[in-house]
């Protein structure tokens, strides 16, 4: 069965949860507005780097292409062009490709660069020399990929690149471009960056097993080249803002993020110490605030339950409920309460008549039936009273042997007088059809609940111990107390009546039929109590006589002791 709360807990709930949701969704505002205000902050701060970036960019550009505007003038350079010009097989071109590629090695002394590439007037590379060491470049293996105007890739690696033309007077002969190798983490002083080319990452600081999500997530949150947006990397968010873009094109993007979650964190962490107080506070407030509602809502209500409780306990209300509960509703409630008592009380007192009234009704009108029978119902009902209280039986369970005894017999209303009322012996058809009222009885008091308590008494009352009884054979374990009681009183009487078929029988005879029965067909401690009874009466009938002899006197002693 599901628990329910009480009134003061609902009154509880209902002041605390509205004012704790205000407190949780004020922390939540916050803590958005917070993430906002963090989230712009970043977003300022990565364009400022971007802009210092692109300002320090555009100066090492200038201080590049002075000095390469200089070294394209090398006399040495345009002479090994000219010579590789002219050249007309194989042998002299690789002699050319050699010449000049010991002139980069010459220029990349005085140079910090980590690749130097010559190009003919066609844009397609001619010499290079890659690395600190000035190592030539094999091009038919590792070939040279322009992915930007300044960005190059050679096999795995990123350039850097600056290019000069070389000319000849008017005529252009070539172009020498230098780099350095491109490094993500030269692009953000903090977080974490990502070099894209057609949605595909290039290089990025992220871990390798986070490359595909980082793609995935550019791609669908992403779509906009400058305009900065939020992704969820793991548990964490980012703020992916592109940077540097006048540098690149066809479809490559640099890309920087930064951890909103991290940059929150560590804003929040200065306020750790303020928060839990706040919250703290606000919670105690919230607590004392409701503890006090609830309280003025359901004292009055728990004042009336405690009165209707002990009115309860008592048997039922005896008295009008107090009316002062310092509610006005409480106050109408009681009074209801006490009107409802009162109109219940007569109404139960009306179907306790009634029901009485039914039942001696019912009774007198089976027993009117046979002559020999009259009064047999209210006999069995006082014996098995007496029996029942005897033994020390509940007054609950008296009460229901008592009306119950009344009822047993009512199933005969059903079979028919030339069979009832037959003074010879029965046929086995007659016989099977007498076994019928039992069934039949419960089957008219079953349709009303008020009987329910006493369907066992009408059913059963023909079982015996030994399960040679009907309608169902039960034996002693399964045949209720109040059944076997019954059974007893209502064989006691039978036996002791004049019925149609036979004269009723002595007491003497009747109790040698008792006591042979014992065990198999009555209940040992039903007919010892029913001995008890009877000798009680005997006695008390000797003593009224003061001594004179009695019919019954033999009957008497003859009686089994307990």
């Amino acid at each position: 069965m599901t628990r329910r709360l009480s009134l003061a807990t609902r009154a509880f709930l209902f002041a605390f949860i509205p004012m704790a949701l205000t407190l949780v969704i004020s922390f939540f505002l916050v803590s958005k507005a917070v993430e906002g205000k963090i989230t712009g902050q970043l977003r300022e701060s990565i364009q400022r780097t971007d802009a210092v970036l692109a300002r320090k960019e555009a100066e090492y550009s200038q201080h590049n292409l002075r000095g390469l505007s200089a070294l394209t003038e090398n006399a040495s350079l345009k002479a090994g062009i000219g010579l590789l010009r002219e050249a007309g097989d194989t042998r002299l071109v690789e002699q050319a490709h050699a010449t000049l590629a010991g002139q980069l090695r010459q220029i990349g002394e005085s140079l910090d660069y980590d690749l130097l590439l010559l190009e003919d007037p066609a844009e397609r590379p001619v010499v290079a020399v890659i690395g600190r060491q000035r190592t030539r470049l094999a091009l038919e293996s590792h070939p040279v990929e322009t992915l930007a105007p300044s960005l190059i890739r050679v096999d795995s690696k990123l350039y850097e690149a600056v290019s000069a033309p070389i000319n000849l007077g008017p005529e252009n002969i070539g172009t020498l471009v230098v780099g350095t190798e491109f490094n993500t983490h030269g692009w953000s002083d903090v977080g974490e960056t990502a070099l894209l080319r057609d949605g595909k990452v290039l290089l990025t600081t992220f871990p390798p097993f986070q490359v595909n999500d980082i793609e995935k997530q550019v791609a669908t949150r992403c779509s906009s080249v400058a305009r900065e947006c939020e992704i969820k990397l793991g548990s964490e968010t980012y703020l992916a803002l592109p940077v540097r873009q006048e540098i690149f094109n066809d479809g490559v993007r640099l890309i920087s993020f930064q951890s909103v979650d991290a940059a929150t964190k560590e804003f929040t962490r200065s306020l750790a110490s303020i928060f839990p107080l706040i919250g703290g506070g606000g919670v105690l407030l919230v607590l004392l605030f409701s503890a006090i509602g609830a309280r003025s809502i359901a004292e009055p209500m728990v004042r009336l339950v405690a009165q209707l409780r002990r009115e309860g306990s008592a048997g039922g209300f005896v008295a009008e409920l107090e009316d002062d509960y310092r509610a006005a509703e409480v106050n109408e409630l009681a009074i209801e309460f006490s009107r409802a008592a009162g109109a219940i009380r007569e109404t139960e007192r009306k179907l306790d008549e009634a029901t009485e009234e039914f039942i001696e009704s019912m009774a007198q009108a089976q027993d009117a039936r046979d002559p020999y029978t009259a009064g047999h119902s209210e006999r069995v009902s006082v014996n098995s009273t007496l029996i029942a209280v005897e033994m020390g039986l509940s007054a609950e369970q008296v009460e229901i042997i008592r009306i119950g005894a009344k009822l047993h017999d009512l199933g005969k209303i059903g079979i028919p007088d030339e069979v009832l009322r037959k003074p010879g012996r029965l046929t086995h058809e007659e016989y099977s059809l007498i076994q019928r009222h039992p069934l039949i009885g419960k089957r008219i008091l079953d349709r009303v609940a008020r009987f329910k308590d006493f369907l066992p008494i009408v059913e059963l009352h023909h079982e015996n111990p030994d399960g040679s009884g009907y309608p169902y054979g039960l034996r002693k374990d399964s045949i209720p107390v109040e059944v076997r009681i019954v059974h007893v009183a209502d064989v006691w009487d039978a036996i002791t009546s004049d019925r149609a078929y036979r004269k009723a029988m002595s007491e003497a005879q009747a109790w040698d039929l008792l006591k042979r029965g014992t065990g198999p067909l009555f209940d040992p401690e039903v007919v010892e109590a029913l001995t008890a009874i009877v000798r009680r009466e005997r006695a008390q009938e000797i003593s009224m006589n003061s001594g004179q002899p009695h019919e019954n006197d033999n009957a008497y002693y003859s009686l089994p002791h307990a």
